[in-house]
């Protein structure tokens, strides 16, 4: 059986404890891998190493230009194991192989956009009312950046949310569902390819009340990005709130529709049945 670590400071590494949980093939119902079970340790480990990463060390001497040819680099890299990526989200959450292969082909776009975009924040210099003075605004990265991803779609919503997040500067610790960890590891190993330098990307795997409260709650954390449940975001929102950490939200429901007395009845039911079971009922 595969066994899946964490990456921490660039490097593929044991959860403090050694302890591991086992992954399911859905279809198979019976498990396939397993994932490291990181603990508060791994994830001060984790936060620390991205923060030291952030201010000290190649990535902050990199110039903005140099950062976007990395992320360039890195959606190349993507791009040529898309379809190895797809095969194990297919393993770890039973959807289709078309739909995975298709988002993880996708995912080299998000890299390849905010590469471009990386040299071309600007700040400003506003005008001032008062004679002998000169002001100019200056954009930084906000900080070490905690991702909490979903099951059903690993890699397109890390994309997302890390392509920005480093293009930007910041470095970024991630927290995968535990029921599909395995995609983000392995993308772990292609950041390594790619020449990211350590620190910049991290991977601590888990459960919720060991790994994703102690990294929404550490104080070296500045910004937080969750997609998931309405419930477990309230919480989140409610912990970031009182060290006021920035916070970004996409929250789920199950699929409502509103249907007018004027609308096509054929189409809104397809719309619904679509909305409801596509992506082996995920979407």
């Amino acid at each position: 059986m595969q066994r899946y670590e964490l990456f921490i400071d660039g490097e593929h590494r044991k959860a403090d404890g050694g302890a591991c949980f086992p992954t399911d093939n859905p279809y198979l119902g019976s498990p396939w891998a397993e994932i490291a079970q990181g603990t508060a340790q791994d994830v001060d480990d984790a936060v620390r190493a991205a923060h030291r990463a952030l201010h000290t060390g190649p990535w902050a001497e990199l110039t903005a230009s140099a950062r976007g040819a990395l992320l360039r680099r890195l959606g190349d890299t993507i791009a040529t194991n898309a379809r190895e990526l797809a095969e194990v989200e297919v393993r770890d959450n039973g959807k289709l192989f078309t739909e995975m292969h298709g988002q993880v082909a996708y995912v080299p776009q998000w890299f390849h956009y905010y590469g471009g975009l990386a040299d071309k924040v600007e700040g400003t210099v506003p005008p001032l009312d008062k004679k002998g003075y000169f002001a100019y605004t200056k954009k930084e990265p906000v900080g070490v950046v905690a991702v909490i991803t979903p099951w059903n779609s690993p890699l397109l919503l890390l994309a997302w949310k890390l392509a920005p997040a480093l293009a930007a500067g910041c470095t970024v610790v991630v927290k995968p569902s535990e029921f599909t960890s395995a995609s983000t590891l392995e993308l772990a190993r292609l950041f390594h390819e790619a020449g990211l330098p350590p620190g910049v990307f991290n991977v601590v795997t888990g459960f919720g009340q060991d790994v994703g409260a102690t990294l929404v709650e550490h104080p070296l954390v500045r910004k937080v990005s969750f997609t998931g449940s309405d419930t477990t975001g309230r919480h989140i929102n409610q912990a970031a709130a009182r060290d006021f950490k920035h916070v970004s939200l996409e929250l789920g429901g199950k699929s409502p529709n509103i249907v007018f007395a004027d609308a096509d009845l054929e189409a809104a039911v397809n719309g619904a049945v679509s909305g409801i079971f596509a992506a082996t009922g995920q979407t």
